[in-house]
């Protein structure tokens, strides 16, 4: 091999997973995002937030 190839080598990567909760939890973030959109706040204030109410996200690296 010469020095000017690189070998093929395993990257490091990341892997995301979004798993819903339970119902109860989803009604939650859902009726809170709901009533703050009601009562005039910001949609992209309020929607990340009620997303990871209702959807456990998990970061792992592989």
């Amino acid at each position: 091999m010469r020095h000017t190839e690189k070998p093929i080598v395993p990257r490091r990567g990341l892997r995301i997973d979004l798993i819903p909760r339970e119902l109860p939890l989803i009604l939650v973030g859902l009726g809170g995002a709901t009533l703050a959109v009601w009562v005039g706040a910001e949609p992209l204030a309020v929607l990340p937030f009620a997303f990871w109410v209702s959807v456990w996200v998990g970061l792992r690296s592989i």
